[in-house]
């Protein structure tokens, strides 16, 4: 049950991302992980959690974040093993060199790093007494995109960046349309955070105003070159101008003319959110209200900024530890209903290990150290549940795949917050842990009460421990379907490059192969694109209610989706989700990969065997699903 076996491409992801020198099996590796991470038990119970933690890795129940598949082990244990963190620059020099000097120390130890940027001021704000102008908050991440570049120069995994900015902040509209240039801030994803109040003024068609240190501004339009008119924000009609003019002083032949203020109306921006990400793939929004009111930290710490991919919301330092459970596994082998048992005592060993790994992570500063040790904060999530579902044969996205996740999260929740309160009756509890405090968050309200019970007598050793990652390399490692999401497609065309020439490759989904050549119904092997973007929001929405941290997943449009057809979609779930983000075929031009119908069957005639070439484009098939905190 422990030595599981991986296929040709899973192989070759390990060889190439994951093996230590030597390590020709994943076996090998698992072990060296189980043994790592066991190193943090009591003397007496160290044999015994190693052997635990080994059949579960081992077997591929449980499947560690990247990092920690990586890094254990390595070093003698002096490597980082988590996946993300978050830094929130403050508006001064000293601060914003700080932000990126910590950046590239995470970077180079092979985390990701999420930012908000909303304390830097705006672009063309008055610097003190000093005749200078801000460079705003878009030039700041430029800095840092710039930085990673040459982390990425140094290392095979790219520099994985988030850059947030609240919707209040005067540079939303230079942040809105930043990524429409694809040349531009190409190591970040980017979101607007946004609040109630916004959405409520979205629901009442009021108009919506900026602010910066109590200062309200305005949007302007102006008449570039007597011929385009665009939004500009200011303080006044004077200081909008000279804005203007100052943001495009590249271009000496550019000529402004103020129309007067036209008050942006809070629909139309929302509307322009929408319309930009569905364009280019980008911004997503994060509902920063939410996030901090719908979780256990709120009395201690504040969530401005997500990691990378979106699935953790963090503090300033904070740090996201990340494993998953491989729900393909907790299907019984006759497909007649679940493992419950199974599941039960994966996500128990699952936790466990997760806390453990932070006993044993060498943290990239100390920062870091001290704010995860703070909440010790974990990220409990899983992958393959599109497989579980084939295998039960539930459609994806169905009322019956609804009402199945019910149960299904419920579960998951349930057994990992009892696990959590064994661990802080065993180990202590997390340092900031309050019970009255704790038991008052709207979260910890959502629980059984036999488990709010526990709390109150033990503690809970991680105030925070559910989330959902995107989990791209490390699905295909295990052959199984990505995260929560559906699969991509059960044959594709994939365009990858190797030594510098573009090849093109059919892609068979090994469990639609497996399938269809034992004759078994293939029904439910419905493609990304194949259910309703509805159907996507509506499965992320019924987990939500489960995860006391946040979701990674992308909503697929179909190509030549117009914006007005998912702004509705989006404002009628934007309440119920802490984020949201959209992809478009065909929205960052050079697609590499393209769905193949499934009426096509007589392809399965030329089925090739996956070539060694496969692993060379593995990030950008990440990627495309909006990155890979499985790497």
């Amino acid at each position: 049950m422990a030595n599981t076996q991986l296929n040709d491409l899973g192989q070759e992801i390990f060889e190439a991302r994951y093996a230590y020198p030597g390590e020709t099996k994943y076996s090998e590796r698992a072990k060296v992980v189980a043994r790592t991470i066991a190193s943090a038990e009591r003397d007496e119970d160290k044999e015994r959690v190693e052997k635990m933690f080994y059949e579960a890795v081992g077997s591929g129940d449980f499947i560690p974040g990247g990092r920690i598949l990586y890094g254990a082990g390595r070093n003698r244990g002096n490597h980082n093993l988590l996946n993300c963190y978050v830094i929130i620059p403050e508006d001064s020099v000293d601060s914003i060199g700080k932000t990126i000097q910590d950046m590239y120390k995470i970077s180079c130890a092979g985390g990701g790093v999420g930012f908000n940027v909303s304390k830097i001021r705006p672009r063309g704000d008055h610097i003190g007494s000093v005749k200078n102008s801000a460079p705003g908050a878009v030039s700041v991440l430029q800095m840092i995109n710039e930085v990673g570049e040459h982390v990425r120069a140094g290392k095979n995994r790219r520099t994985a960046l988030m850059g947030i900015l609240n919707i209040t902040h005067p540079d939303l509209l230079e942040f809105l349309s930043v990524k429409l240039d694809q040349g531009q801030l190409n190591n970040f994803n980017i979101s607007v955070a946004i609040t109630d109040r916004f959405l409520e003024a979205v629901e009442l068609g009021e108009d919506w105003y900026f602010s910066f240190n109590n200062k309200e501004y305005h949007s302007y339009e102006m008449l570039r070159n007597e011929d385009e008119v665009q939004y500009v924000i200011g303080l006044d009609e004077e200081d909008a101008l000279a804005r203007a003019n100052s943001f495009h002083k590249n271009n000496w032949k550019d000529t402004f003319t103020c129309l007067g203020r036209k008050d942006i109306k809070a629909r139309d921006l929302w509307d322009m959110i929408w319309k930009n990400s569905v364009e280019s793939g980008d911004p997503g929004i994060y509902n920063i209200d939410l996030a901090n009111r719908y979780t256990n930290v709120s009395y201690f710490e504040r969530l401005d900024s997500t990691n990378p991919c979106g699935e953790i919301s963090l503090p300033s330092y904070g740090n996201c530890c990340l494993g998953n459970i491989n729900l393909s596994n907790m299907v019984l082998e006759d497909g007649t209903n679940v493992d419950w048992k199974r599941l039960a005592k994966t996500v128990r060993t699952g936790v466990r290990f997760l806390d453990n790994v932070l006993t044993v992570n060498k943290f990239p500063t100390e920062t870091c150290k001290r704010v995860g040790e703070r909440s010790r904060r974990i990220g409990l999530g899983v992958t393959g549940l599109h497989y579980m579902l084939i295998k039960l044969g539930i459609k994806y996205g169905s009322e019956k795949c609804l009402e199945f996740l019910d149960r299904l999260f419920a579960t998951i929740r349930d057994e990992s917050y009892k696990m959590s309160v064994y661990l802080a009756r065993d180990k202590k509890p997390f340092p900031e842990f309050d019970y009255k405090k704790y038991l008052n968050e709207d979260f910890a309200r959502t629980l059984p009460a036999r488990i709010r019970m526990l709390i109150k007598r033990h503690g809970v050793r991680n105030a925070v421990m559910l989330t959902i990652p995107p989990c791209g390399t490390i699905s295909m490692l295990h052959g199984v379907s990505s995260g929560i999401e559906p699969i991509f497609s059960a044959m594709y065309n994939r365009r990858y490059r190797h030594n510098n020439i573009w090849k093109e490759q059919l892609v068979v989904d090994p469990l639609f192969k497996e399938w269809y050549e034992a004759g078994k119904s293939v029904d439910h092997f419905v493609g990304a694109y194949d259910v309703a973007p509805e159907d996507h929001i509506r499965v992320q929405a019924t987990i939500q209610k489960y995860m006391d941290s946040c979701i990674s997943k992308t909503i697929n449009l179909p190509e030549g989706t117009e914006p007005e057809d998912f702004s509705q979609a989006a404002l009628d779930y934007a309440p119920y989700l802490k984020g949201l983000t959209v992809y478009r075929a065909g929205s960052k031009g050079n697609e590499p990969l393209e769905a193949i119908p499934l009426t096509d069957y007589n392809i399965l005639t030329h089925m090739p065997d996956s070539p060694k070439e496969e692993a060379v484009a593995v990030g950008e098939a990440c990627s495309l699903a909006g990155g890979d905190c499985g790497s």
